[in-house]
C-alpha cells in the first residue's frame, strides 16, 4: 500500500498580504494615538489657559524688567519683584514700588520668559498691610497714591496699622525731623493704589 504524502504549499504572496494588512493597521493605530494625544494636549493646554491667574504668568517675568500702566496715566518701568494675589512689587535701584491690582491698567512684557518661578519671591500668603510695614522700618521717603493716580500724600511712614497707615508729612528728600513736620494725615489701606518708596543716602 503506498503512502500518499501530502504537500504544503506556501504562498509567499499571502505572507506578503498579511504583513502589509498589518503594517497598515498598526500605522492607523499609531495615527490614532498620535492623534488622540493631541487632543488631549490641547486640551490641557486650553484649560491651563482658562484657569490660568495673573501672579502665575507674571512669575515667569521675575527679575526682569517690566513697563506698567497705571490709573491717572501713570507708568512705572523697573524690575519686577515678589507677587502677591492682589499686589506686585517692583525695584529698581534706590526706589521700590507696592502696586495693588486694582490700578493697573496694562503691563508691557518682554519677548522673552525669565528663568522661572522663584518661589522665595512669590509672597501670596503676605497681606499688603504687611509689605507696607516693611517700609516703615526702612524709614524710606513715601508717596501714597490713590485709585485714580492722585497723590494723596507725601512724607515719611508713622504707623501701619491693620487697615490704616499714617503718614508725617514733610518737605521732599528731608528726614522726618520733628521740627520739619508739617502734619500727620490718616489713610485708610483700602483708598492706596500703590505706594513708591525712595532711600534717602
Amino acid at each position: 500500500m503506498k503512502r500518499v504524502l501530502k504537500q504544503v504549499f506556501v504562498s509567499y504572496s499571502c505572507h506578503m498580504r498579511w504583513d502589509s494588512l498589518f503594517d497598515d493597521l498598526e500605522a492607523q493605530m499609531a495615527e490614532q494615538d498620535r492623534a488622540q494625544m493631541r487632543d488631549e494636549i490641547s486640551e490641557n493646554i486650553r484649560i491651563e489657559r482658562s484657569t490660568a491667574e495673573l501672579i502665575h504668568t507674571l512669575s515667569r517675568f521675575q527679575g526682569q524688567e517690566l513697563t506698567i500702566h497705571l490709573s491717572g496715566e501713570s507708568e512705572v518701568r523697573a524690575t519686577l519683584g515678589p507677587i502677591a494675589v492682589d499686589y506686585l512689587c517692583l525695584e529698581s535701584e534706590s526706589t521700590q514700588w507696592v502696586i495693588t491690582n486694582r490700578v493697573i491698567q496694562s503691563i508691557s512684557l518682554p519677548s522673552k520668559n525669565g528663568a522661572g518661578i522663584d518661589r522665595r519671591r512669590q509672597i501670596k500668603s503676605i497681606r499688603f498691610s504687611s509689605v507696607i510695614r516693611s517700609l516703615l522700618r526702612d524709614r524710606s521717603r513715601c508717596q501714597v497714591y490713590g485709585h485714580d493716580g492722585r497723590a494723596l500724600a507725601e512724607g515719611t511712614l508713622a504707623q501701619v496699622a491693620k487697615d490704616y497707615l499714617m503718614i508725617a508729612v514733610h518737605p521732599r528728600d528731608e528726614f522726618a525731623r520733628a521740627g520739619d513736620i508739617s502734619g500727620r494725615l490718616l489713610i485708610p489701606l483700602d483708598s492706596i493704589g500703590w505706594v513708591v518708596a525712595t532711600k534717602l543716602n
